[in-house]
């Protein structure tokens, strides 16, 4: 016999062997996006008005994030942020119509060569660039840019998240071989327009609170309530899709995650940084690692997804990604916690840069407590992102134009912005007061503008740096 050869060949299978296991022993993970989603419309965020008993009921088996702010107050650039770990200004992405340059490392990357089965599927996850525009989607091709799906063991675009993930999890059973999986499945709810009827029973226009810094009238109340209802809509959907991990034996070892792509159409809501606009619903589930019915208000970031995800599945993060791990945060040990998170608004789909519908510059740096909003095209009209053509907009607009609008709207709405916006979200969690120049906080105003510089340096943005040689002007 052999011992020579043996013993190599006998260690190599155990070797095999080991791997195989270490392999089934890792998580999987099932990424879920709601598109265009703001905190706090789920009942578990303490909004009695909404329907949502299949959040609430995720809810009480996971952690619960109020503080989550995405990187971008628009799809595109803001899921950009969830795989790249990075900022959309450092990735390029803030252009919206352009895709992922295929150099950047995501963690779906890491995690494939890692031996996970990755997909993603239903609502478009917007990395291949904007196609509406013929002209646009021909010089993708010609060069060659749309490569984000290629990255995918499984990859298909459209369809319902439901039946989307369940053939998804059968072709991770089938394909995958015993591999962990990773999947990001989106909805398409709730994105604008809001269909009429979309639940049985549809939410009281009369019964809805209205934040505090919003207009009150029929119109607005109705729109109100449609949006409500493609939540709802939204809710049942994802509990089936509980129910299908459940029934498969899966929902023990599978971390989910969901999150909103950016926040609300709303007023102040997407397209802006205000916190309708960049502050989303976060809820992570993983079984016996995250204590069930927790809540934490720690800052996370957009950044953060990707760092964090592969810490819990024992792997390092690329060395570009700027994000911080809250891994420490879910499994409930001690750890660094971010002291701010940053955003930014460029432009929205490929129209001419006439209203901040299709254009803007802004700027914003949250603390715990604190948010600087930088405008430097605060000329720009205001015209909101994807509800221009809705009848309480165009209702507003007129009430504008003669003369019968509320002093308050008009100095909101249809006014010209300042440079800065300084927010104590504390005691003005409505953004309503401005501190922007005054004495008392010039101090924490400059720490602010100090630390958005050095990120805008750091990520190489293009916008001019938030200093001080005209200030008298900006004021």
């Amino acid at each position: 016999m052999n011992t020579k050869r043996f013993i190599p060949l006998a260690a190599i299978a155990i070797a095999y062997t080991q791997s195989i296991v270490a392999q089934q022993e890792k998580p999987n993970i099932l990424f879920i996006i709601s598109d265009d989603h703001s905190v706090p419309f789920l009942g578990c965020y303490g909004n009695k008005d909404i329907k949502t008993p299949n959040f609430d009921k995720f809810a009480s088996q996971g952690m619960v994030f109020d503080r989550a702010y995405v990187t971008a107050p628009q799809s595109a650039p803001s899921r950009s942020s969830f795989f790249s770990g990075r900022s959309t200004i450092s990735t390029t992405m803030s252009m919206f119509s352009l895709p992922l340059p295929g150099d950047v490392i995501t963690y779906p990357d890491i995690l494939k060569k890692n031996g996970y089965y990755i997909g993603v599927t239903a609502r478009s996850h917007h990395q291949d660039g904007l196609k509406r525009n013929k002209d646009i989607k021909e010089a993708i091709e010609r060069n060659d840019m749309a490569t984000f799906g290629q990255r995918f063991d499984y990859h298909r675009i459209g369809g319902q998240p439901l039946p989307e993930l369940k053939v998804f999890l059968d072709k991770a059973a089938s394909e995958g071989k015993g591999k962990p999986f990773y999947g990001q499945v989106s909805f398409y709810d709730p994105h604008r327009p809001w269909d009429k009827n979309a639940i049985p029973e549809p939410h009281d226009p009369k019964a809805i609170k209205l934040p505090d810094n919003y207009p009150d009238n029929e119109l607005i109340r109705e729109d109100f309530a449609r949006h409500y209802d493609e939540i709802a809509r939204m809710d049942t959907q994802f509990g089936l899709m509980m129910e299908e991990l459940e029934k498969r034996g899966l929902a023990d070892n599978t971390i989910v995650v969901f999150v909103g792509d950016n926040g609300s159409a709303l007023l102040r809501g997407k397209g802006t940084l205000y916190e309708l606009g960049i502050n989303v619903p976060l809820i992570v589930r993983w079984p016996g690692k995250i204590k069930p019915g927790t809540y934490s208000s720690k800052l996370v970031s957009g950044e953060d997804f990707a760092p964090t995800l592969l810490e819990l599945a024992g792997f390092k993060a690329d060395e570009k990604m700027t994000g911080h791990s809250f891994a420490h945060t879910l499994l409930g040990k001690p750890g660094k916690d971010r002291e701010w998170v940053f955003s930014a608004r460029g432009a929205h789909a490929e129209d001419l840069p006439v209203t901040t519908k299709d254009f803007d510059l802004i700027r914003a740096i949250v603390t715990d407590r604190y948010k600087l909003i930088y405008n430097p095209v605060r000329e720009l009209a205001y015209w909101p992102v994807d509800f221009s053509h809705e009848p309480f907009w165009l209702d507003m607009v007129e009430q504008n134009r003669t003369g019968f609008i509320d002093r308050e709207w008009k100095a909101r709405y249809f006014s010209e912005r300042p440079m800065f916006e300084l927010y104590d979200l504390k005691n003005d969690p409505q953004e309503l007061n401005n501190l922007a120049g005054k004495k008392e906080y010039a101090e924490i105003e400059k720490k602010l503008r100090d630390t958005m510089a050095e990120k805008m340096l750091t990520d190489r943005d293009y916008v001019p740096l938030p200093f001080y040689s005209l200030d008298k002007e900006y004021k």
